[in-house]
């Protein structure tokens, strides 16, 4: 495949880049792509980092910009966006495959806490020292995140969540039987999580998004966030094993989860239901992730990815009934 026929040279993007902001960038180089494209940019004052967005999710680039905006004005610690020289959050690159919204962002400085990698090395403690304070943010964004003045893309139905991946299933001819099990389980947590109340949703709420400084954590990535329900989020802050289901995983998550409620519930207060739909909220994402993954690229999985989703679902499922 030839490159220059679907991206600008990264030369001519930092030549572009350099007219529109101050910073006189020096270097510039990928360093991942999903949604779009992330770029590392050198400047003298330091590293920025560019991301291009793909013209499918342009809505969520700009809702991006307006979520930290309103963040950093309620003082809550954010990696901010770097303006144009006139001003503006975002600017327009024309590529191959559209117009594609870019924002420039600072850098985010301070240590990575692999949370994650704490909770599956069986020599250390199950819950990391710092997981109230991770989780008590995370209750606080919410809570500011309820106030927040204008409307955001909704992602919160059932069929967004759980069955628009059955369909998938059934465009990729996967296993019969196997879909009817998964559709029963969507069916079953769609009953748990639509007696909880709609609110802000991250959708991307782990470890890496974050770097900690100076006594706390600095959030990034708002690029999924949308109007679902809040509670989502524990599927990402309790998930212990994400690949290879282990038979104590659920039981680990529920130790878990004492340590993450701890520090939430002293910025916002969960419901009932909220509390009896926590757990579950680890299959949800599984489904979700799924997903949002067919819905951005347009097409399924590979057939041992379903497999291996069954497999982890069907387990989750069965280790929840016997709590």
């Amino acid at each position: 495949m030839e490159l220059t026929k679907h991206y600008t040279a990264e030369s001519d993007l930092l030549t572009q880049l350099n007219k529109q902001y101050a910073i006189q960038g020096e270097r510039i180089r990928l360093y991942r792509t999903s949604q779009g494209r992330v770029f590392f940019i050198q400047a003298p004052a330091g590293r920025n980092v560019f991301k291009l967005y793909r013209p499918t999710v342009t809505d969520a680039a700009i809702q991006t910009t307006r979520i930290i905006t309103y963040l950093d004005n309620c003082d809550y610690p954010i990696v901010r966006i770097i303006p144009t020289l006139s001003g503006e959050l975002y600017v327009n690159i024309e590529q191959p495959e559209g117009r594609c919204v870019g924002v420039l962002f600072e850098y985010a400085s301070g240590t990575s806490i692999g949370f994650l990698h704490r909770w599956r090395d069986q020599k250390q403690p199950l819950v990391h020292p710092l997981t109230r304070k991770f989780s008590r943010q995370v209750g606080l964004m919410h809570r500011l995140m309820g106030e927040y003045p204008e409307p955001l893309i909704q992602r919160g139905s059932k069929e967004r969540i759980f069955d628009d991946i059955i369909q998938q299933m059934h465009r990729d001819h996967y296993n019969e039987a196997k879909i009817r099990d998964l559709e029963e389980y969507g069916n079953e947590l769609w009953a748990i999580l639509s007696k909880c109340p709609a609110g802000f949703y991250h959708a991307d709420m782990h470890s890496g998004n974050t770097k900690y400084r100076n006594g706390l954590f600095t959030w990034m990535d708002f690029d999924k966030a949308c109007m679902s329900f809040p509670i989502m989020d524990f599927g990402w802050l309790l998930e212990t094993d994400w690949v290879c289901f282990h038979k104590e995983s659920v039981e680990r998550s529920l130790q878990l989860f004492d340590e993450v409620y701890a520090g939430y519930s002293m910025e916002r207060t969960m419901t009932n239901d909220e509390i009896a739909a926590a757990l579950h909220c680890v299959a949800m994402v599984h489904f979700e992730m799924l997903s949002m993954d067919t819905n951005l690229y347009g097409k399924g999985h590979p057939i041992w990815v379903w497999d291996r989703e069954h497999d982890w679902l069907m387990r989750w499922r069965e280790a929840c009934g016997k709590l």
